[in-house]
């Protein structure tokens, strides 16, 4: 029990890393959280900060999802199954990323940890699922709808690695499922724009940030 409990509180308080704040507030002296969709994961970092500061996010949101799952595994499994500490370790740095203790709980979505974290347990997730989420981002040229498709993939992906290796398929699947309502969750106002047809697309518009973060302040 010692071991489920110190990887889900370690998970987290490692989840509670957002890149996106840290960032933004390290190169930009501002709070990526004032601008857009008010987020702060790689979508909103993309559209307020362009490419290059949303791809640093996605890249250290991916590998902290890794991280705390392969501590989990590997450190601080003590009395508990190794397996079952690591997806203990999913769910928990995910919940971090979405609400981080170190920032009013007020994080991103959480799609870019969801797949470092199932990455690392198994390294072909991560071309299964990021193959169509650009295929997708091409043709509909949404972040939002890429992601919730892919969500979607996620369990159903690491259902056929599990069962194809012959290994026990239940807790990844269940542990990845989670994750997919989380990330659903976190997409809900952008689902509802998306049947409305009123979801932003990339390049659709430039971001003032200037402009946009005083009518932000304005609303509060």
């Amino acid at each position: 029990m010692l071991g489920y409990i110190v990887s889900a509180v370690t998970a987290y308080l490692l989840g509670s890393l957002s890149f996106g704040i840290i960032f933004s507030k390290l190169k930009y002296k501002k709070d990526i959280r004032d601008y857009g969709s008010n987020n702060a994961g790689m979508t909103n970092m993309l559209r307020t900060f362009g490419k290059g500061a949303a791809a640093l996010v996605f890249l250290f949101d991916t590998l902290k999802g890794a991280a705390a799952v392969l501590i989990a595994k590997y450190l601080l499994h003590f009395d508990g199954d190794p397996p079952v500490c690591a997806y203990t370790a999913m769910v928990f740095v995910v919940l971090g990323h979405l609400f981080p203790l170190y920032f009013g709980f007020r994080g991103g979505k959480g799609v870019a940890t969801s797949l470092g974290a199932a990455t690392a347990l198994a390294p072909i997730t991560f071309p299964l699922v990021m193959i169509p989420f650009l295929l997708i981002l091409l043709i509909g040229r949404m972040v939002s709808l890429a992601s919730v498709i892919c969500g979607f993939l996620l369990p159903v992906v690491t259902f056929c690695i599990y069962y194809f290796k012959g290994e026990p398929t239940l807790v990844p699947t269940v542990a990845t499922a989670i994750l997919t309502l989380l990330v659903l969750f976190m997409h809900r106002t952008n689902l509802v724009r998306i049947a409305h047809g009123e979801e932003r697309k990339i390049g659709a518009d430039k971001v003032d940030v200037e402009a946009e973060s005083q009518e932000n302040q304005a609303k509060k």
